[in-house]
Parts: structure tokens; C-alpha cells; sequence
């Protein structure tokens, strides 16, 4: 399983302090760095593989549109996504001009970071979306987290199929290898490294139980995994 390795720049060591427990949930997804001068953030750069940047635009005299050019130029492949608590037409345009691939207020609510995480790690082709290697159970955590609609296609190594249809963050329904609902839910978990992909458009699975939250729906498959375990 690949994670992706994430730097932060920021100065304010409580809200890295605070980003990083936040992130402890994902940490079989999500790889942490922090620095706090951009020097640092260049040393790291050119050293190791670093999938995406979040940095702070205000760094106490430096500027995180300053590192989000450097970055465009000499690691075009690295995303880069900015947060401001003064985020001026001025510094969108010059942000966006500059290639970054997303922008966020300050203070931001880490349910909005995640959706903005999920959005750029993917790889779309025509009406799907085809995820990177992360594992299903903390894809759903982040769709739940998220609020997310979407419809969850999973296959596994024997090519058989299973489906998930999620609405804002709640289950609708499930399907897989004959089994419905949660119990769909739970065989698709206990799948090894399945092919997952999302797609928005419908596939036709009969809602027959009212709305699950997610999260809920997680528990209960959790729960019956360790039953059969």
C-alpha cells in the first residue's frame, strides 16, 4: 500500500500540533511532514518525495505563493494547496495563476481539508473516478466525514463486484457476492486489496432499508468482521 507524504508549512506549532491529531485516524493513507521556513521546505523537497504541500500564504515575512511558484517550476508534479485568513482577491489570483490546485480560508474545519485531500488524490476517467491505494475502509471514514454522495464500485482479485451508493454521508445500499446492506458492506472489507473506484453516475441498486449513517454502518461491519475473524 502506498501513502501519500504530505508537507505543511506553517509557523504556529498549535495548529500543526492539532493537524496532526487530526490526521492520526488516516495514517495508513497519509504521510505528515512539518517546517516552518520555506528553506525547510525547499531542503525536503529536493530530498524526498513529497506528494503535496499545504502551506500557510503568511510565513512571518515569507510567502506561500513564493513557494507555490518555486514549487510549479522545479517539482511540477508536487500539489500545492494554500490556506489564509486573509485571502485577498490579490493572492487568489496570483494562486491560481500560478497553478495552485486548492485554497482554503483560515481557520478551516479539517472535514474540508479531507475534501479537498479526496478530490485532488484521485485519477478520473470518463465518469469514474479511480482512487490510489487506499484501503476501503478509510476511503468510506473520509466519505463519511466528508458528507459526500457517491457510488462505490469495488472489485476483488477473483473480478467479482460490489457495489456502495452513498448519499451525503449516509449508506443507502449495498451489494456484493449476494449479500445486501451492512452485510454487503462487511464482505467487500474483508476483501484483500480490492480495485475501488467512484463514479456519480446511478447503477440501479433497490434502496430497500432507510438511510444508514455511514459511520454507523462501519461499526456494524466492523463488529461482524470480528465475529468472523
Amino acid at each position: 500500500m502506498s501513502r501519500k507524504n504530505i508537507l505543511i508549512v506553517d509557523r504556529d506549532k498549535n495548529f500543526l500540533l492539532e493537524l496532526r491529531e487530526n490526521f492520526t485516524p488516516f495514517k495508513n493513507v497519509y504521510q505528515l511532514a512539518f517546517v516552518s521556513t520555506l528553506a525547510k521546505a525547499h531542503e525536503i523537497l529536493q530530498n524526498f518525495t513529497v506528494h503535496m504541500v499545504i502551506a500557510n500564504v503568511h510565513l512571518a515575512g515569507e510567502s506561500g505563493v513564493d513557494l507555490l511558484l518555486w514549487i510549479r517550476r522545479w517539482h511540477a508534479e508536487t500539489y500545492v494547496v494554500l490556506y489564509s485568513s486573509e485571502l485577498t482577491e490579490e493572492i487568489k489570483r496570483a494562486a491560481y495563476h500560478s497553478g495552485v490546485s486548492g485554497i482554503l480560508p483560515y481557520p478551516f474545519r479539517f472535514e474540508d481539508l479531507l475534501k479537498v485531500l479526496t478530490g485532488i488524490f484521485t485519477k478520473k476517467s470518463g465518469n469514474a473516478t479511480f482512487l490510489d491505494t487506499i484501503p476501503l475502509v478509510d476511503l468510506l471514514q473520509l466519505i463519511g466525514m466528508g458528507h459526500h454522495s457517491t457510488n462505490i464500485i469495488v472489485i476483488n482479485k477473483k473480478r467479482e463486484r460490489g457495489i456502495i451508493r452513498i448519499k451525503q454521508g449516509n449508506l443507502l445500499e449495498a451489494e456484493a457476492a449476494g449479500q445486501q446492506g451492512v452485510n454487503a458492506v462487511t464482505e467487500m472489507l474483508s476483501w484483500e486489496s480490492p480495485k475501488i473506484k467512484t463514479s456519480q453516475k446511478g447503477y440501479g441498486i433497490p434502496s430497500t432499508t432507510p438511510p444508514v449513517p455511514l459511520h454507523d454502518a462501519l461499526i456494524q461491519a466492523a463488529a461482524k468482521l470480528d465475529e468472523k475473524s
